[in-house]
């Protein structure tokens, strides 16, 4: 397995930030579906459980602790980052691959309230499509780029080039 099978993520918890590796098993090696099992054709085979190696806990209390495994829950998870600003189209993906079609989008800047941070950063939607709309498409987490987010707990500071954002999670967006 190569370094960009496994690449670094922080995940953004209400009392936690985890940071680690994690395995993306999804075709086309996309973090935004391994969140969203879009991958998976039938909802009995559907994985809550994101499995992280190597990982670092950041405490509310600013403590650190350090795991070699840890399962965590996709709902409690309101937010996931790359760490690496060289990755295009979300952590995981392959350079110079897009099986996708391509679909023009407009950007829209938007800011999240979330339980214990606030984030600002781009929405990127179909021409004309509203955001309401696009919060309320099916999948849980929702990409957010040029991102930048604030914990009210430390006012800690992250700037990221791509983020997941779980739709569950969010207080008010506007």
């Amino acid at each position: 397995m190569v370094q960009a099978d496994m690449p670094q993520i922080v995940l953004f918890m209400q009392t936690e930030v985890l940071n680690g590796s994690i395995f993306i098993s999804t075709p086309e090696g996309r973090l935004l579906d391994q969140l969203n099992n879009s991958f998976y054709g039938e909802p009995d085979n559907r994985n809550e459980f994101l499995e992280l190696t190597n990982v670092t806990i950041l405490h509310s209390d600013s403590t650190e602790e350090n795991l070699p495994l840890v399962h965590v829950n996709k709902a409690a998870i309101q937010m996931a980052a790359i760490t690496d600003d060289n990755l295009n189209r979300g952590a995981g993906a392959k350079a110079d691959h897009n099986s996708y079609p391509f679909v023009e989008k407009e950007v829209v800047r938007a800011k999240i309230e979330m339980a214990g941070y606030k984030i600002t950063g781009s929405m990127h939607r179909i021409s004309q499509q509203s955001v309401g709309r696009l919060l309320g498409e099916r999948t849980e987490f929702m990409p957010l780029t040029h991102a930048e987010v604030y914990s009210a707990a430390n006012g800690k500071r992250w700037h990221l080039a791509f983020l997941a954002v779980n739709k569950k999670q969010i207080l008010f967006i506007y």
